[in-house]
């Protein structure tokens, strides 16, 4: 009789638990903006592609931060059809941990893009994540580019 009166005690516990769980939230473009800076700062971006795939190709920018502005000469861009790949490609192009990754504080996303907060500056030796362009794609939003600052 104990043994039973347990397993129905068991089974009202989980079945409370899982009732009590909110459903997952839709994803949104400043869900998707926080993700990528964590994932690009833990060197992680190809966990991204399961849960945000990439619709045809996603580009990956780097702009120096020396350039003035001269986007012709001082920026390299290469796009990937995966975002593990865009990361094998950035973990090539630095040497020994540098240049850091450094993400700041999103400021909002509007447009079809989302920036990052730059007030504060930004540091020698460190490759800023300054900016995403995202579209959707049957209500779900979809990266299309990321954009880098290299702080040299």
């Amino acid at each position: 009789m104990k043994s039973i009166a347990i397993a129905a005690g068991i089974t009202l516990l989980i079945a409370s638990t899982t009732s009590a769980k909110s459903p997952p939230e839709p994803n949104t473009v400043e869900q998707l903006a926080i993700e990528v800076a964590d994932a690009y700062v833990k060197k992680s971006l190809g966990r991204l592609d399961r849960k945000y795939p990439v619709q045809g190709k996603v580009k990956i920018e780097i702009e120096d931060s020396l350039s003035g502005g001269d986007r012709e000469t001082k920026s390299v861009s290469k796009e990937f059809r995966q975002l593990e790949q865009g990361e094998k490609w950035l973990r090539s192009r630095s040497r020994d941990e540098f240049p850091v990754r450094q993400s700041k504080p999103l400021i909002g996303c509007k447009q079809g893009s989302c920036t990052y907060d730059f007030s504060a500056g930004i540091l020698h030796n460190q490759l800023y994540l300054k900016k995403i362009s995202y579209g959707y794609k049957n209500g779900r939003p979809y990266l299309k580019t990321i954009y880098l600052l290299d702080g040299n």
